[in-house]
């Protein structure tokens, strides 16, 4: 029973990532873009502090000349990223966004090929341009469409971006400093960041409003699921996953993260579930898997 702890434990971690997407775009019903991130990163940010001073204690504040490297990492991830996604939910279906980001480990051996000079086989190649292709069958309809919001697709691409420099930016930071402490402090400055964003781009009235509402039960319980179980369980089980099985077999799973999006956007927000999106994401899965084969250099876990 113990070794298949891990594997549960990864596998409730995508399932949370997944549901994040159609979170999102649920609470965007009632809420702006940045205040939704504002109240996810707050919530989640509590949690990762009283666990860190629990587990790291005095070692958990870290030293000066890291400071600069961890400001660049938060603002690669949460802030762009959770800007780019949060708007890219508001303007197009979860299902795509999803897959969309899970383009990352793609565009991250891409990068790696041509500025890090890290090898990459046909099979790698290929799997790319699989991915591509699946993308495209998934946009189809929208791409022949005079509706089609090209805003949430470009934003979503902005997104995988971010992560991409993020994931350059987390091989910088020196080995001594622990995943959980990482995500701790990223939070923690990203929370920094858009409290001032939430001022700025709020009237007083408007966050009076927001705050009121905050606390009706259809919002509220979103947003908790959004914060405790997408924003922090989420990335505890991924951690003690990846410690137990290692990073080829935890990225592996990562691919059921668009699977849970479609089948929960289905279910919650009665999005269409059209032979384009199924097709897609089955052939962008594929192609991931093939970026993925013995190419296991050091990539940032996915954040939704």
């Amino acid at each position: 029973m113990r070794k298949l702890l891990p594997y549960l434990a990864i596998f409730m971690s995508m399932l949370f990532w997944g549901s994040s997407f159609v979170l999102t775009k649920y609470l965007l019903d009632s809420f702006p873009p940045i205040s939704v991130i504002f109240f996810r990163l707050f919530l989640s940010s509590v949690i990762f502090v009283i666990m860190g001073l629990f587990v790291y204690k005095k070692k958990f504040f870290i030293p000066k000349s890291v400071w600069g490297l961890f400001v660049v990492l938060s603002l690669f991830e949460p802030v762009i990223y959770f800007i780019f996604e949060t708007y890219s939910l508001k303007w197009s279906d979860p299902s795509v966004v999803s897959v969309i980001i899970s383009t990352i480990p793609l565009f991250i051996a891409v990068v790696a090929y041509y500025f890090l000079k890290e090898k990459l086989t046909r099979i790698n190649f290929i799997g790319a341009a699989i991915s591509v292709m699946g993308i495209l069958i998934m946009l189809f309809p929208s791409l022949m469409s005079a509706n089609m919001n090209l805003l949430g697709i470009l934003f979503a691409f902005g997104a995988v971006l971010s992560a991409v420099g993020y994931n350059y930016v987390l091989q910088k930071i020196p080995s001594e400093y622990p995943p959980l402490l990482v995500i701790t402090w990223q939070n923690l400055i990203a929370l920094i960041i858009f409290t001032p964003l939430l001022f700025l781009t709020n009237s007083s009235q408007a966050l009076s409003a927001q705050f009121q509402n905050l606390f009706v039960p259809s919002n509220l319980i979103p947003l908790l699921l959004l914060a405790v179980f997408c924003s922090s369980f989420a990335f505890m089980f991924y951690l003690y996953a990846l410690r137990l099985i290692g990073t080829a077999r935890t990225s592996i799973f990562s691919n059921l993260i668009p699977a849970v999006t479609a089948v929960l956007s289905f279910a919650w927000l009665s999005e269409q579930i059209t032979w384009n999106k199924v097709l897609g994401i089955l052939v962008v899965l594929l192609g991931i898997t093939l970026v993925q084969m013995k190419n296991e250099a050091r990539k940032a876990s996915p954040v939704a």
